[in-house]
This record gives C-alpha cells, sequence and structure tokens, in this order.
C-alpha cells in the first residue's frame, strides 16, 4: 500500500503568492489577494499523482507537470519503435561478482570523463537517434582516450534505414544500419540538430567521423550481473525502457512503480553496487533540467524499468 506525504505544494497560477505544507492530503489550497481557493478534485488529484516521497525517488513538480499523463507519453514516449529482428538473450556466466568494481562512472573514470554533455531532444521523437549517438560518442572517447567528439544526432534521425526521424525508431535498427553501411557519423558541426526529420544529406569527401565496427543487442532480463560486466570493462550502454513515470522524477533511486512497457532509450554511464540499494547511473535525453542535471538512477537486479530488456553495446573505429 502507498502511503503518501505532501512536503509542499506549489500551485502555478496567475496572483500566486504562497505554497501550502501540510502532512496529509485532506487539504489543497493556495492563496491570491489574501483569500484561500480550495482547489478541485481534479486538480488534487494531479497533485496526489506528482507530489510524494516513495522508497528513495522523489517525485514532484516538473516541467512535464503543466501536461496530462496522455499528452506527456503523446509528447515524449511515442518514439520507440519495436526491432524488426528477435533479441536473444545472453547466456549467464558464473561468478562474474568478484570480476567486477564496485562502482563505475564513466563520467569520471579516473579523472576523465568519456560521456558528452547532456543533450535534449525536444519534441522530436528521437530517443533512439539520441542515446545511440551518445553512446558512439563514449566508445570512441573511450577506444581513443580523448575527450568525446560532438557527433550528429541528426545524420541518424534523416539517414539511419528503417528507422522513421523524429516519428520514432530503434536503437538495435540504428545500429545495425551504422555497422551494415558503415555509414560515417559526423561531427555535428557539419550535419546540425535541428530537431525535426529531413532529408538524408549527402557527405563529403572532406566528412570527418565515426565509423562502427560492431555491435550487440540482447536480453539481459534475470541476467543483469553481465550488464554491469559489460559496463565495467566495454562502456556505456545503450537501452530501451519505460518511462511512463518519469514525468514526476526529482531525484534518488527508483525502485518500484515502473512498468516494462518499452516506450524510450537511452544511455547507461555506469553503476553504484556500494550502498544499500544498487542501481544504475542513467543519462536522459530531456536536459539538464530534467532529474539530477539530466541524469537519474534505476535500481539493479530487478529489471525495473525494463532496463534490462533490450540493451546494446557498440564498437567504433
Amino acid at each position: 500500500m502507498v502511503n503518501f506525504r505532501l512536503v509542499s505544494v506549489c500551485l502555478f497560477v496567475p496572483a500566486f503568492l504562497s505554497c501550502t505544507n501540510s502532512k496529509s492530503f485532506n487539504v489543497f489550497e493556495f492563496h491570491q489577494s489574501n483569500s484561500t481557493v480550495r482547489t478541485p478534485a481534479s486538480l488534487k488529484s494531479r497533485i496526489q499523482e506528482g507530489l510524494y516521497k516513495l522508497n528513495g525517488a522523489e517525485s514532484g513538480l516538473t516541467k512535464f507537470s503543466h501536461l496530462s499523463q496522455a499528452e506527456f507519453e503523446k509528447q515524449y514516449l511515442s518514439d520507440l519503435k519495436e526491432t524488426h529482428f528477435n533479441i536473444p538473450a545472453v547466456q549467464k556466466k558464473k561468478n562474474l561478482s568478484n570480476k567486477l568494481p564496485k562502482r563505475i562512472d564513466w563520467r569520471n573514470k579516473e579523472g576523465v570523463s568519456y560521456v558528452s554533455p547532456i543533450k535534449n531532444q525536444n519534441k522530436c521523437g528521437g530517443c533512439w537517434a539520441f542515446s545511440t549517438t551518445e553512446t558512439v560518442e563514449s566508445m570512441y572517447a573511450i577506444s581513443h582516450n580523448v575527450t568525446p567528439p560532438q557527433l550528429s544526432v541528426q545524420e541518424v534521425i534523416d539517414c539511419s534505414v528503417g528507422n522513421n526521424g523524429c516519428s520514432g525508431g530503434n536503437t538495435c535498427t540504428a545500429l545495425a544500419w551504422l555497422n551494415n553501411s558503415q555509414s560515417l557519423l559526423v561531427y555535428e558541426e557539419e550535419y546540425p540538430l535541428t530537431d525535426t526529420s529531413d532529408y538524408c544529406k549527402l557527405l563529403t569527401k572532406s566528412s570527418r567521423g565515426v565509423t562502427v565496427t560492431n555491435y550487440t543487442c540482447n536480453r539481459f532480463v534475470g541476467n543483469e550481473d553481465e550488464m554491469l560486466y559489460r559496463l565495467a570493462h566495454v562502456g556505456p550502454l545503450i537501452v530501451a525502457v519505460d518511462a511512463t513515470t518519469w514525468n514526476h522524477y526529482l531525484g534518488g533511486i527508483i525502485q518500484y512503480h515502473c512498468g516494462i512497457r518499452l516506450n524510450h532509450a537511452v544511455q547507461i554511464v555506469g553503476y553504484d553496487l556500494t550502498g544499500d540499494v544498487p542501481f544504475y547511473i542513467v543519462r536522459n535525453s530531456w536536459g539538464t533540467d530534467f532529474g539530477n542535471n539530466g541524469y537519474l538512477y534505476i535500481k539493479y537486479g530487478e529489471n525495473v524499468c525494463g532496463i534490462a530488456t533490450e540493451v546494446s553495446t557498440v564498437r567504433v573505429l
């Protein structure tokens, strides 16, 4: 049973003057012109959905709070499509835990960051292209021990065969296109982001970029220690997730109340096994004003948010 506790309710309406604090959800009010205005039942319900602290994950008013749940899902979670091929499960190996460091964070690996700055897909349904490009950037940086390059998400949006631009796509399909076609993923300065779908632009002989040489796309449900092994010994991962409840996320570790209906794609940049609740460090593409400066944390080991259902690694030249 979920017990809700209101910490602070701030209703953003014209002429709003202050917040009200309460230990229960029995009274919701705001102050306008020195008079107290009771909120209607529908608004009370919206607040109950969004303002609570639950099992280590903190939720509340965010930049998505003005959207209904249906509006949020339509604008931000309608872009991940099913892959066109079967995703094989990885074979379980024994005794991986003693081969794993307790913490990996590719944002600060021995004082070096192999992760590029947080991006924002805005209303383009291109999560699949963002997470794919971000991981190619990281893998190039790791392979060459350099600062991550800023590569063109827009090229993947416009050119990936089998995907539908800002109307949606799949990360495994995008990786298959990059690998099979040996297409050069160029720098963003040559092919800048527009957050819209467009015709695929021809590259020139002088174009610079990164080539994908191999990739994997697997199912790790019930075998998440293999995900940790790849995070530790290969690099960041691309994963599909269920982000249905993320519109209210403020911080903390998501442990419960997150489904497995895959509707979004993100990058995992590390993990932490040192505390009471082990977790993945997850990078989103909704800007730095989402979650913890663009990041969120998801419990390891129980396929929370479907995080182990569709997982990819990538190798680059």
